[in-house]
Protein backbone atom coordinates (compact mmCIF):
# COMPACT_ATOMS: atom_id res chain seq x y z
CA UNK A 1 0.00 0.00 0.00
CA UNK A 2 1.26 3.27 -1.39
CA UNK A 3 0.93 7.28 -0.84
CA UNK A 4 1.86 9.01 -3.00
CA UNK A 5 2.61 12.76 -2.64
CA UNK A 6 3.69 14.74 -5.37
CA UNK A 7 5.76 16.86 -5.87
CA UNK A 8 7.68 16.19 -2.81
CA UNK A 9 9.56 19.34 -2.81
CA UNK A 10 8.23 22.38 -4.17
CA UNK A 11 7.13 26.39 -3.70
CA UNK A 12 4.12 26.36 -1.20
CA UNK A 13 1.34 27.88 -4.17
CA UNK A 14 2.22 24.96 -6.40
CA UNK A 15 -0.47 22.46 -6.46
CA UNK A 16 0.22 18.54 -5.35
CA UNK A 17 -0.29 15.50 -6.37
CA UNK A 18 -1.86 12.70 -3.79
CA UNK A 19 -3.09 9.32 -4.76
CA UNK A 20 -3.61 6.00 -2.80
CA UNK A 21 -2.32 2.44 -4.54
CA UNK A 22 -2.79 -0.99 -3.73
CA UNK A 23 -4.69 -0.60 -0.94
CA UNK A 24 -7.94 -3.40 -0.37
CA UNK A 25 -11.24 -2.31 -2.70
CA UNK A 26 -13.90 -0.70 -1.76
CA UNK A 27 -12.14 0.07 1.59
CA UNK A 28 -12.27 3.12 3.99
CA UNK A 29 -9.62 5.12 4.12
CA UNK A 30 -8.49 7.67 6.13
CA UNK A 31 -6.32 10.28 4.88
CA UNK A 32 -4.84 13.09 7.75
CA UNK A 33 -2.54 15.69 7.43
CA UNK A 34 -0.78 17.78 9.85
CA UNK A 35 2.21 20.19 9.99
CA UNK A 36 4.15 22.46 12.75
CA UNK A 37 4.11 26.53 12.31
CA UNK A 38 6.93 28.26 14.20
CA UNK A 39 5.59 28.37 16.89
CA UNK A 40 5.61 25.18 17.25
CA UNK A 41 1.62 24.83 17.00
CA UNK A 42 0.56 21.69 15.40
CA UNK A 43 -2.05 21.92 12.41
CA UNK A 44 -4.02 19.10 11.34
CA UNK A 45 -6.84 17.73 9.11
CA UNK A 46 -8.34 14.83 8.08
CA UNK A 47 -10.36 13.08 4.97
CA UNK A 48 -12.18 10.07 4.38
CA UNK A 49 -12.17 7.75 1.29
CA UNK A 50 -13.35 4.69 -0.24
CA UNK A 51 -11.17 3.11 -2.68
CA UNK A 52 -12.13 1.77 -6.25
CA UNK A 53 -12.44 -1.51 -7.40
CA UNK A 54 -8.60 -1.46 -8.01
CA UNK A 55 -8.09 -0.45 -4.33
CA UNK A 56 -6.88 3.17 -5.60
CA UNK A 57 -7.67 6.95 -4.44
CA UNK A 58 -6.99 9.85 -6.32
CA UNK A 59 -7.68 13.00 -4.08
CA UNK A 60 -7.86 15.17 -7.90
CA UNK A 61 -10.99 13.14 -8.77
CA UNK A 62 -12.34 11.91 -5.73
CA UNK A 63 -14.22 14.42 -2.62
CA UNK A 64 -14.15 12.43 0.34
CA UNK A 65 -17.32 11.46 1.83
CA UNK A 66 -16.49 12.80 5.60
CA UNK A 67 -13.39 15.29 6.56
CA UNK A 68 -12.29 18.61 7.32
CA UNK A 69 -13.25 19.71 3.39
CA UNK A 70 -15.78 18.20 0.98
CA UNK A 71 -15.06 18.52 -2.67
CA UNK A 72 -12.04 16.84 -4.81
CA UNK A 73 -9.20 18.63 -4.19
CA UNK A 74 -5.48 17.10 -4.06
CA UNK A 75 -4.52 20.31 -1.59
CA UNK A 76 -7.78 20.06 0.36
CA UNK A 77 -5.83 18.65 3.02
CA UNK A 78 -3.36 21.41 3.04
CA UNK A 79 -5.71 24.52 3.05
CA UNK A 80 -8.36 22.84 5.83
CA UNK A 81 -5.62 22.37 8.99
CA UNK A 82 -7.22 23.57 11.60
CA UNK A 83 -5.08 24.94 14.80
CA UNK A 84 -5.14 22.36 17.10
CA UNK A 85 -8.58 22.84 19.39
CA UNK A 86 -6.49 22.88 22.83
CA UNK A 87 -5.08 26.49 22.14
CA UNK A 88 -7.32 28.91 22.74
CA UNK A 89 -5.61 32.03 21.23
CA UNK A 90 -6.21 31.14 17.16
CA UNK A 91 -4.00 32.81 14.76
CA UNK A 92 -3.26 32.41 11.05
CA UNK A 93 -0.41 28.99 10.52
CA UNK A 94 2.52 31.54 11.91
CA UNK A 95 5.80 31.53 9.77
CA UNK A 96 9.06 33.48 11.74
CA UNK A 97 11.41 32.03 8.67
CA UNK A 98 11.80 30.65 5.56
CA UNK A 99 12.37 27.30 6.41
CA UNK A 100 10.49 24.86 4.31
CA UNK A 101 6.86 23.74 5.89
CA UNK A 102 6.91 19.82 6.20
CA UNK A 103 3.56 18.13 5.80
CA UNK A 104 3.40 15.21 7.33
CA UNK A 105 0.38 12.85 5.55
CA UNK A 106 -0.57 9.41 6.83
CA UNK A 107 -3.50 6.60 5.31
CA UNK A 108 -5.07 4.59 8.16
CA UNK A 109 -7.45 0.85 8.15
CA UNK A 110 -9.16 0.64 11.30
CA UNK A 111 -7.49 3.12 13.14
CA UNK A 112 -3.87 1.69 11.82
CA UNK A 113 -1.30 3.89 9.71
CA UNK A 114 -0.27 1.71 6.59
CA UNK A 115 1.30 4.09 4.73
CA UNK A 116 3.03 7.78 4.80
CA UNK A 117 4.56 10.41 3.01
CA UNK A 118 6.00 14.24 3.02
CA UNK A 119 5.46 17.23 1.72
CA UNK A 120 8.27 19.75 1.74
CA UNK A 121 6.55 22.88 1.26
CA UNK A 122 8.96 26.21 0.97
CA UNK A 123 8.28 29.80 0.25
CA UNK A 124 12.05 31.33 -0.88
CA UNK A 125 12.63 30.02 -4.07
CA UNK A 126 16.42 29.05 -4.92
CA UNK A 127 18.39 32.34 -5.51
CA UNK A 128 16.24 33.96 -3.08
CA UNK A 129 18.70 36.11 -0.48
CA UNK A 130 16.54 37.14 2.94
CA UNK A 131 18.29 40.29 4.80
CA UNK A 132 17.45 41.99 7.56
CA UNK A 133 17.48 46.14 7.56
CA UNK A 134 18.05 48.49 10.16
CA UNK A 135 18.65 51.65 8.06
CA UNK A 136 17.56 55.03 8.81
CA UNK A 137 15.07 53.67 11.28
CA UNK A 138 13.27 51.37 9.17
CA UNK A 139 12.57 48.21 9.94
CA UNK A 140 12.08 45.82 7.73
CA UNK A 141 13.69 42.27 5.82
CA UNK A 142 14.34 42.47 2.15
CA UNK A 143 13.75 39.46 -0.29
CA UNK A 144 16.54 40.04 -3.32
CA UNK A 145 18.17 38.00 -5.75
CA UNK A 146 21.45 36.67 -6.27
CA UNK A 147 21.67 36.94 -10.01
CA UNK A 148 20.72 40.61 -10.61
CA UNK A 149 18.03 43.54 -10.16
CA UNK A 150 14.16 43.05 -10.06
CA UNK A 151 11.11 45.08 -10.01
CA UNK A 152 10.29 46.14 -6.43
CA UNK A 153 7.58 45.59 -4.71
CA UNK A 154 7.08 47.22 -0.37
CA UNK A 155 4.73 44.84 1.48
CA UNK A 156 3.05 45.98 4.29
CA UNK A 157 0.80 44.10 7.30
CA UNK A 158 -2.15 45.33 9.15
CA UNK A 159 -3.56 46.22 12.56
CA UNK A 160 -1.61 43.26 14.18
CA UNK A 161 2.08 45.40 13.98
CA UNK A 162 5.21 43.19 12.94
CA UNK A 163 5.94 42.35 9.71
CA UNK A 164 5.29 38.95 7.63
CA UNK A 165 8.06 36.65 6.57
CA UNK A 166 6.10 34.11 4.22
CA UNK A 167 4.49 36.16 1.68
CA UNK A 168 6.77 38.23 0.51
CA UNK A 169 9.29 35.42 0.51
CA UNK A 170 6.42 33.48 -1.41
CA UNK A 171 6.27 37.00 -3.92
CA UNK A 172 10.60 36.92 -4.46
CA UNK A 173 10.19 33.57 -5.30
CA UNK A 174 8.20 34.38 -8.43
CA UNK A 175 10.51 37.38 -9.43
CA UNK A 176 10.27 40.48 -7.18
CA UNK A 177 12.79 42.13 -4.83
CA UNK A 178 10.48 42.18 -1.94
CA UNK A 179 10.96 44.40 1.30
CA UNK A 180 8.44 43.20 4.01
CA UNK A 181 7.98 46.63 6.16
CA UNK A 182 7.11 47.00 9.79
CA UNK A 183 5.77 50.38 11.12
CA UNK A 184 4.55 49.83 14.17
CA UNK A 185 5.00 46.71 17.17
CA UNK A 186 8.29 46.06 16.50
CA UNK A 187 11.10 47.44 18.17
CA UNK A 188 12.44 50.35 17.64
CA UNK A 189 9.05 51.29 16.49
CA UNK A 190 5.86 53.05 18.06
CA UNK A 191 3.78 50.91 20.11
CA UNK A 192 0.71 52.11 18.97
CA UNK A 193 -0.96 52.23 15.11
CA UNK A 194 -1.19 55.72 15.78
CA UNK A 195 -0.24 58.69 13.94
CA UNK A 196 2.48 56.97 11.92
CA UNK A 197 4.49 60.06 9.57
CA UNK A 198 3.96 58.94 6.09
CA UNK A 199 7.59 59.97 6.09
CA UNK A 200 8.15 56.73 7.54
CA UNK A 201 7.43 54.82 4.39
CA UNK A 202 9.29 57.37 2.01
CA UNK A 203 12.74 56.75 3.77
CA UNK A 204 11.29 52.53 2.36
CA UNK A 205 10.75 54.16 -1.14
CA UNK A 206 14.16 56.09 -1.09
CA UNK A 207 15.57 53.12 0.50
CA UNK A 208 14.30 50.63 -2.70
CA UNK A 209 15.39 53.24 -5.01
CA UNK A 210 18.85 52.79 -4.90
CA UNK A 211 18.89 48.78 -3.28
CA UNK A 212 21.17 47.32 -6.12
CA UNK A 213 18.69 44.18 -5.79
CA UNK A 214 16.37 46.50 -7.34
CA UNK A 215 15.44 47.49 -10.45
CA UNK A 216 14.66 51.24 -11.48
CA UNK A 217 11.82 52.95 -12.76
CA UNK A 218 8.70 50.97 -11.00
CA UNK A 219 8.00 50.52 -7.59
CA UNK A 220 4.50 48.44 -6.26
CA UNK A 221 3.11 48.58 -2.60
CA UNK A 222 1.18 46.25 -1.30
CA UNK A 223 -1.22 45.78 1.90
CA UNK A 224 -4.25 44.09 3.35
CA UNK A 225 -6.61 45.46 5.95
CA UNK A 226 -5.19 49.12 7.81
CA UNK A 227 -2.02 47.96 5.63
CA UNK A 228 -4.94 48.34 2.74
CA UNK A 229 -5.72 51.50 3.22
CA UNK A 230 -1.99 52.19 3.83
CA UNK A 231 -0.91 51.57 0.09
CA UNK A 232 -4.12 53.70 -1.20
CA UNK A 233 -2.77 55.86 0.83
CA UNK A 234 1.15 56.31 0.06
CA UNK A 235 0.29 55.56 -3.86
CA UNK A 236 -1.92 58.86 -3.81
CA UNK A 237 0.57 60.83 -1.77
CA UNK A 238 4.28 59.23 -3.45
CA UNK A 239 5.08 59.70 -7.24
CA UNK A 240 7.24 57.27 -7.14
CA UNK A 241 4.65 54.60 -6.68
CA UNK A 242 3.67 53.21 -9.85
CA UNK A 243 0.97 50.32 -8.69
CA UNK A 244 -1.15 49.27 -5.97
CA UNK A 245 -2.58 46.06 -4.89
CA UNK A 246 -4.82 46.66 -1.39
CA UNK A 247 -6.35 43.35 -0.11
CA UNK A 248 -9.54 43.93 2.03
CA UNK A 249 -8.84 47.52 2.04
CA UNK A 250 -10.50 51.19 2.62
CA UNK A 251 -10.87 54.16 0.57
CA UNK A 252 -11.37 56.37 3.86
CA UNK A 253 -9.05 57.09 6.54
CA UNK A 254 -9.71 55.66 9.82
CA UNK A 255 -8.64 56.32 13.22
CA UNK A 256 -5.86 54.72 15.00
CA UNK A 257 -5.65 51.84 16.93
CA UNK A 258 -4.00 52.23 20.53
CA UNK A 259 -4.55 52.32 24.44
CA UNK A 260 -8.12 52.53 24.95
CA UNK A 261 -7.09 55.70 27.59
CA UNK A 262 -5.71 57.87 24.41
CA UNK A 263 -7.73 60.32 22.52
CA UNK A 264 -9.00 58.67 18.76
CA UNK A 265 -6.57 60.46 16.39
CA UNK A 266 -5.30 59.66 12.81
CA UNK A 267 -3.63 56.41 12.00
CA UNK A 268 -1.78 58.48 9.99
CA UNK A 269 0.68 61.93 9.73
CA UNK A 270 1.67 64.02 6.86
CA UNK A 271 4.40 67.24 7.31
CA UNK A 272 3.50 66.93 11.25
CA UNK A 273 -0.38 67.26 10.49
CA UNK A 274 -2.80 64.78 10.92
CA UNK A 275 -4.20 62.93 8.17
CA UNK A 276 -8.00 63.23 7.98
CA UNK A 277 -9.59 60.87 9.36
CA UNK A 278 -13.36 59.30 9.75
CA UNK A 279 -14.81 60.99 12.63
CA UNK A 280 -15.98 59.08 15.55
CA UNK A 281 -15.43 59.52 19.42
CA UNK A 282 -14.83 55.78 19.96
CA UNK A 283 -12.71 53.36 17.97
CA UNK A 284 -13.82 49.87 16.28
CA UNK A 285 -11.26 48.25 19.14
CA UNK A 286 -13.23 49.96 22.04
CA UNK A 287 -16.61 48.52 20.65
CA UNK A 288 -15.23 45.26 20.23
CA UNK A 289 -13.67 45.00 23.49
CA UNK A 290 -17.00 45.40 25.39
CA UNK A 291 -17.72 42.80 23.15
CA UNK A 292 -15.72 40.27 20.92
CA UNK A 293 -17.99 40.01 17.96
CA UNK A 294 -17.91 41.12 14.12
CA UNK A 295 -17.02 44.87 13.72
CA UNK A 296 -18.58 45.43 10.45
CA UNK A 297 -21.53 47.21 11.81
CA UNK A 298 -19.95 49.52 13.86
CA UNK A 299 -17.79 50.67 10.61
CA UNK A 300 -21.25 51.19 8.57
CA UNK A 301 -22.82 52.93 11.08
CA UNK A 302 -20.13 55.65 10.44
CA UNK A 303 -19.84 55.75 7.03
CA UNK A 304 -23.85 57.48 7.23
CA UNK A 305 -22.08 60.54 8.42
CA UNK A 306 -21.40 61.33 4.66
CA UNK A 307 -19.80 64.52 5.45
CA UNK A 308 -17.34 63.26 8.05
CA UNK A 309 -16.87 60.08 5.69
CA UNK A 310 -15.94 62.60 2.23
CA UNK A 311 -13.38 64.21 4.37
CA UNK A 312 -11.62 60.86 5.11
CA UNK A 313 -11.57 60.09 1.61
CA UNK A 314 -8.34 58.96 -0.01
CA UNK A 315 -7.25 61.06 -3.24
CA UNK A 316 -6.75 57.41 -4.92
CA UNK A 317 -7.01 59.49 -8.04
CA UNK A 318 -3.94 60.68 -7.05
CA UNK A 319 -2.14 57.35 -7.58
CA UNK A 320 0.41 56.99 -10.54
CA UNK A 321 -0.36 53.84 -11.50
CA UNK A 322 -2.69 50.60 -11.79
CA UNK A 323 -4.71 49.48 -8.99
CA UNK A 324 -6.16 46.12 -7.83
CA UNK A 325 -8.21 45.74 -4.66
CA UNK A 326 -9.88 42.65 -3.28
CA UNK A 327 -12.76 41.81 -1.12
CA UNK A 328 -15.03 39.46 0.83
CA UNK A 329 -18.67 39.51 1.06
CA UNK A 330 -18.39 38.08 4.39
CA UNK A 331 -16.03 39.91 5.72
CA UNK A 332 -16.68 40.78 9.22
CA UNK A 333 -14.26 42.47 10.33
CA UNK A 334 -14.89 45.79 8.26
CA UNK A 335 -17.39 46.11 5.22
CA UNK A 336 -14.05 46.01 2.96
CA UNK A 337 -16.87 45.43 0.00
CA UNK A 338 -18.09 48.52 0.39
CA UNK A 339 -14.74 50.70 1.35
CA UNK A 340 -12.76 49.14 -1.94
CA UNK A 341 -15.80 50.15 -3.19
CA UNK A 342 -15.42 53.81 -2.22
CA UNK A 343 -12.51 54.04 -4.08
CA UNK A 344 -13.66 52.33 -7.00
CA UNK A 345 -16.11 55.06 -7.43
CA UNK A 346 -13.99 57.95 -6.88
CA UNK A 347 -11.59 56.24 -9.38
CA UNK A 348 -14.41 56.39 -11.70
CA UNK A 349 -15.37 59.79 -11.03
CA UNK A 350 -12.20 60.92 -11.36
CA UNK A 351 -11.52 59.22 -15.05
CA UNK A 352 -8.54 57.35 -13.98
CA UNK A 353 -6.49 57.07 -17.04
CA UNK A 354 -4.61 53.66 -15.53
CA UNK A 355 -6.45 49.80 -14.91
CA UNK A 356 -7.99 49.75 -11.79
CA UNK A 357 -10.31 46.89 -10.91
CA UNK A 358 -11.69 45.74 -7.55
CA UNK A 359 -12.33 41.92 -7.41
CA UNK A 360 -15.02 40.45 -4.41
CA UNK A 361 -15.26 37.13 -3.41
CA UNK A 362 -18.74 35.78 -2.38
CA UNK A 363 -18.84 33.93 1.02
CA UNK A 364 -15.23 35.18 1.60
CA UNK A 365 -14.01 36.87 4.88
CA UNK A 366 -11.33 39.49 5.75
CA UNK A 367 -8.30 37.16 5.80
CA UNK A 368 -7.06 36.72 1.98
CA UNK A 369 -4.02 35.82 1.70
CA UNK A 370 -2.04 33.12 -1.22
CA UNK A 371 -3.31 29.72 -1.84
CA UNK A 372 -3.12 26.57 0.23
CA UNK A 373 -2.48 27.90 3.64
CA UNK A 374 -4.47 26.79 6.10
CA UNK A 375 -7.79 29.24 5.82
CA UNK A 376 -9.20 30.97 8.98
CA UNK A 377 -12.07 32.53 10.24
CA UNK A 378 -10.85 33.96 13.23
CA UNK A 379 -7.65 35.27 15.47
CA UNK A 380 -6.81 36.31 18.47
CA UNK A 381 -5.70 40.11 18.01
CA UNK A 382 -1.99 40.56 19.04
CA UNK A 383 -2.50 44.08 19.82
CA UNK A 384 -5.39 44.39 22.19
CA UNK A 385 -5.44 40.92 23.04
CA UNK A 386 -9.14 40.15 22.16
CA UNK A 387 -10.34 37.39 19.72
CA UNK A 388 -11.46 38.98 16.71
CA UNK A 389 -13.75 37.43 13.89
CA UNK A 390 -12.84 36.98 10.23
CA UNK A 391 -15.39 35.87 8.34
CA UNK A 392 -15.49 33.66 5.11
CA UNK A 393 -16.46 29.83 4.93
CA UNK A 394 -13.01 27.70 4.54
CA UNK A 395 -14.37 27.10 0.99
CA UNK A 396 -14.47 30.52 -0.20
CA UNK A 397 -11.78 32.09 1.47
CA UNK A 398 -9.68 29.54 -0.64
CA UNK A 399 -11.05 30.10 -3.65
CA UNK A 400 -10.37 34.14 -2.32
CA UNK A 401 -6.43 32.97 -1.00
CA UNK A 402 -5.74 30.91 -5.01
CA UNK A 403 -8.03 33.33 -7.17
CA UNK A 404 -6.33 36.60 -5.56
CA UNK A 405 -2.51 35.38 -5.62
CA UNK A 406 -3.24 34.11 -9.57
CA UNK A 407 -4.14 38.10 -10.11
CA UNK A 408 -1.94 39.28 -8.19
CA UNK A 409 0.98 37.38 -10.27
CA UNK A 410 -0.50 38.14 -13.63
CA UNK A 411 -1.17 42.03 -12.29
CA UNK A 412 2.85 42.28 -12.12
CA UNK A 413 3.95 40.84 -14.61
CA UNK A 414 1.50 42.43 -16.99
CA UNK A 415 2.59 46.12 -15.39
CA UNK A 416 6.19 45.01 -14.62
CA UNK A 417 7.21 42.74 -16.97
Amino acid sequence: MRLIATPANALYDERVSIRLDGFPAITKVVVRASADDDLGRRWSSNAEFFTDADGAVDLTLQAPVAGSYRVADPTGLLWSMTLDSTIKERSPFIKTSCEPVTVRLSAEIDGQIVATAELSRKFAAEGVVRSDLNDNGLVATMFSHEDGARPGVIMVGGSGGGLSIDHPALLASHGYAVMSLGYFAMPGLPRDLMEIPLEYFEKAIVLMGRHRGVRRGKLAVIGASRGGELVLLLGATFPQITAVIAYVPSGIVWPGIGASDVPVRSAWTLGGEQVPCIATTTTGLEVWNKSPVALTPWFLECLKNRESAARAEIAVEKIGGPVLMFSGTDDQMWPSLNLADLAMQRLIAHDFPHPHEHVSYAGAGHFIRFPYTPVISETFHPIVKTPMALGGTPEANQVANLDSWRRCLNFLGKHFG
